[in-house]
């Protein structure tokens, strides 16, 4: 009966009827049932937001064990913002907000969409698809082939011992492909092959499981987009990240102060600054409950995002990324990749800013 449900959920598209996953189709409802349970009171507010932190982290820690390529992480996202930007648009009492306050959110807003389409759209971009290289795809050398018997199991267990590989950790995205990755390292002169996909692949390209490709320059696969971060979008995605903080903070900020006692902070420019002081009074109403709510969970979200984009901008700042800080440490071997020398630190950036 669950597959004949799922086969008959399809959304009249054309060309023909597309399906609709029912993962991608359950944020639809939880959403917008989270916010306005929240809504009710201060109490019920506190344990629903309590429980999406660890519903989400058992999601994200349950994907990342067993290598699931989902769509109800980014599908959370979709309609987190549609429904924040109808909750600000119509329940927010925007006559306490000035027209150009309202402009500017909807430009950061903006902003951070296109970003995030971008690192979607030019996420493909990043796969290893074909032989890299001008090596003939018959004189590839064969992995197994390389060495036998014991001279195998001592090569082995050196560049296990070198790469500091312990046999017993598991990140959940794959040992055979983290592996793969380090060998890569490894070879020096040697082409170098992923063990996972038996591909030639450029360097610093590390296998994905779940992506099922080797990606260029991997950095990390994000549950939250439904695709791999890498060379081709690595920038867009840092975008995406600043943007989407300052549209988050921004919002949540006028809505606090729209719908609480604000104090005036400073005024710059002739630009008056506002913080919320009370917001006792804001479950005395729905409307204004439901807009606290929203509030606090952009306040959420964007805390999350700071404690991202910090470890992005610090790993950028070293010269590595993600994948590589997790598997090799920054000190492993003078010269190679993540050493975090200072002569590294402004060509990272200049190649970021191009």
């Amino acid at each position: 009966m669950l597959i004949a449900f799922q086969d008959r959920l399809r959304l009249p598209w054309r060309g023909g009827a597309k399906r609709i996953s029912p993962a991608a189709l359950a944020p639809a409802f939880i959403v917008p049932l989270m916010m306005g349970l929240a809504a009710l009171n201060a109490k019920t507010g506190i344990v629903l937001m309590l429980t999406l932190i660890g519903f989400t982290s058992w999601g994200l820690q349950l994907a990342e064990r067993t290598a699931t390529k989902t769509t109800f992480f980014l599908s959370w996202i979709v309609f987190s913002i549609v429904y924040m930007v109808v909750i600000f648009e119509f329940e927010v009492p925007l006559l306490e907000l000035l027209p150009e306050e309202n402009y500017i959110l909807l430009l950061l807003s903006g902003g951070a969409l296109y970003a995030l389409y971008r690192t979607k759209k030019l996420a493909p971009l990043n796969l290893v698809t074909a032989q890299y290289g001008t090596t003939p795809k018959d004189e590839l050398p064969g992995i197994t082939e390389a060495s036998s018997g014991e001279e195998q199991a001592e090569q082995q267990a050196a560049t296990d011992t070198i790469l500091g590989i312990d046999d017993d950790d598991d990140d959940g995205e794959g040992d055979d492909g983290e592996k793969a990755g380090l060998m890569q390292q490894h070879r020096g002169g040697q082409p170098n092959i992923c063990e996972s996909c038996r591909k030639v692949t450029p360097r610093r390209a590390y296998h994905c499981a779940v992506c099922g490709s080797c990606v260029k320059r991997r950095s990390h696969h994000s549950y939250w987009l439904n695709c791999c971060i890498g060379e081709r979008n690595y920038r867009w995605y840092l975008f995406a990240l600043a943007l989407s903080e300052c549209a988050l903070l921004l919002g949540a900020n006028l809505t606090l102060t729209a719908v609480c006692h604000p104090f005036l902070v400073v005024r710059l420019l002739g630009i008056p600054l506002l913080l919320p002081d009370d917001c006792s009074e804001v479950f005395e109403d729905f409307e204004l409950g439901i807009s606290f709510v929203v509030a606090a969970y952009a306040i959420l979200i964007s805390g999350y995002i700071t404690f991202v984009l910090v470890r992005q901008l610090y790993l950028w700042y070293r010269g590595t990324t993600l994948h590589e800080f997790k598997r090799v440490k920054p000190s492993s071997s003078s010269g190679g990749i993540g050493n975090g020398s200072r002569n590294r630190v402004w060509s990272n950036w200049r190649a970021m800013l191009k």
